[in-house]
């Protein structure tokens, strides 16, 4: 039935698709010094999962106490991203900003524009720097970290200055405007891209990065290769579409190096260290690549609040479930969705972030009346879009069912122009309903 609701929500959004806001204090107090504000439901981080849990839960129920914390002053998309990276027609840069307030003062929930310093579970407390927040549940949606430690080991200077010279680009802001000016500023010579081996924000980013920083190479006659340094056989998301477009789209332009890993990187040099399988003969081979950019994603994790949290993850950082619910392991009044979870195979985009946040404030306001929900019957759905040219992209949607585990099927568009609009649309009716605009 939730598959029903969810995409007759999606639908209406891809169609268009008072407030009482706590404003931090001039004082600077420690936390035991704060009176404390009381909420019902506290939603640690204003991203998509974040906003959507926030707007949803006010619409369900909307004298429900809600009140969202989040340390950015703006919010900056990563959805449509690339293609600004890439010049295309209708992305700008202030397509993809937004402020809270329009989303505060239409929805009429509490927002508090701090970072959170520390996590009480016990006592149920949230702290900032100028407030003490007291919850009866709390949804956590902090997305992810990058966990430079598996690519760099204790070599913090290195990993700080991959952070700095190669940004990921997985965290909206300045990554992207890092980027932005190295596209622009791009002469000539190799630009690289490396994508780890285990699970990372939104899977078909850097493939659509590929494609789009070869776009504007193409157009801007800039005599470039884009090199994607991939560990795996086939590209982790529509491999066939991304096969396709880089061969028919960027035939000189883009080299795919599958079975791929990076190894090290030397910016003094600018030389990145790879290591290939060669099929001739049958073996891993070292090599080293000269780049005058790069781009270079570290595996992820959950968003370090989770550990201040004290909630229990796996072994690669993400966070652990009661199956079949969104409430974590370590409190079963404590949620978790959008990036950071890692006990379902969803991916991490933001149109899943904004199901999951549906199903969550359907729960909770189950919940709040005593009455059980059923979860099994209640699964997310997605789907996620990818810019290939200026004018053309594919998209993937994904279905999901739970039996004694969770399943999912997906059907993968055509590369053209129709998907293309409709990957705007899409991302128009998002925004514009979250942020109630």
């Amino acid at each position: 039935m939730l598959r029903r609701n969810f995409f007759k929500v999606s639908a209406a959004t891809a169609a268009l698709l008072q407030t009482s806001n706590l404003l931090a204090s001039s004082n600077k107090k420690t936390k035991t010094q704060n009176k404390a504000i009381k909420t019902t439901v506290a939603i640690c981080g204003g991203g998509f999962a974040g906003l959507s849990a926030a707007k949803f839960l006010k619409e369900l129920n909307p004298s429900l106490d809600v009140t969202l914390i989040e340390k950015r002053n703006s919010f900056m998309s990563c959805p449509l991203s690339n293609g600004w990276l890439g010049e295309v027609k209708g992305i700008t840069y202030e397509s993809l900003n937004f402020d809270y307030n329009s989303a505060v003062n239409k929805y009429g929930y509490n927002f508090i524009n701090e970072a959170i310093i520390d996590i009480n579970r016990d006592g149920k407390t949230i702290y900032t720097a100028n407030n003490v927040i007291k919850y009866d549940y709390m949804i956590m949606a902090p997305g992810i970290d990058y966990n430079y430690k598996k690519l760099f080991q204790n070599d913090t200077k290195k990993a700080k200055e991959s952070l700095l010279k190669a940004p990921p680009g997985l965290k909206p802001g300045s990554e992207h405007l890092a980027l932005k000016r190295m596209i622009k500023n791009f002469k000539g010579g190799n630009f690289v891209l490396t994508i780890p081996h285990e699970a990372y924000k939104c899977p078909p980013a850097p493939y659509e990065r590929a494609c789009m920083i070869a776009n504007y190479f193409k157009k801007n006659d800039i005599q470039g290769k884009v090199i994607i340094i991939d560990p795996r056989i086939k590209p982790g998301a529509k491999p066939k579409q991304f096969i396709k477009a880089f061969k028919e789209f960027y035939p000189n332009i883009i080299e795919y190096r599958n079975l791929t890993n990076f190894k090290d990187v030397d910016f003094n040099k600018k030389m990145i260290s790879v290591e290939f399988f060669d099929k001739k003969e049958m073996t891993y081979k070292t090599q080293d690549i000269l780049f005058e950019e790069a781009s270079i994603i570290p595996p992820n994790k959950a968003n370090n609040l989770i550990n201040i949290a004290k909630i229990d993850t796996y072994t690669q950082g993400w966070v652990k479930l009661r199956q079949p619910t969104f409430r974590t392991l370590s409190d079963e009044d404590v949620y978790v969705i959008g990036d950071a979870q890692g006990e379902y195979p969803f991916p991490k985009s933001g149109q899943m972030a904004n199901s999951c946040a549906y199903i969550v404030a359907l729960e909770l306001t189950q919940r709040l009346k005593g009455k059980s929900f059923d979860y099994k019957n209640n699964m997310p759905g997605n789907v996620c879009y990818s810019m290939v040219t200026d004018k053309k992209s594919v998209s993937i949607t994904h279905s999901y069912t739970f039996t004694n585990k969770v399943n999912v099927s997906s059907v993968t568009s055509k590369i053209d122009k129709i998907t293309a609009q409709s990957s705007k649309t899409w991302y128009t009716g998002l925004t514009s309903d979250i942020f109630g605009l």
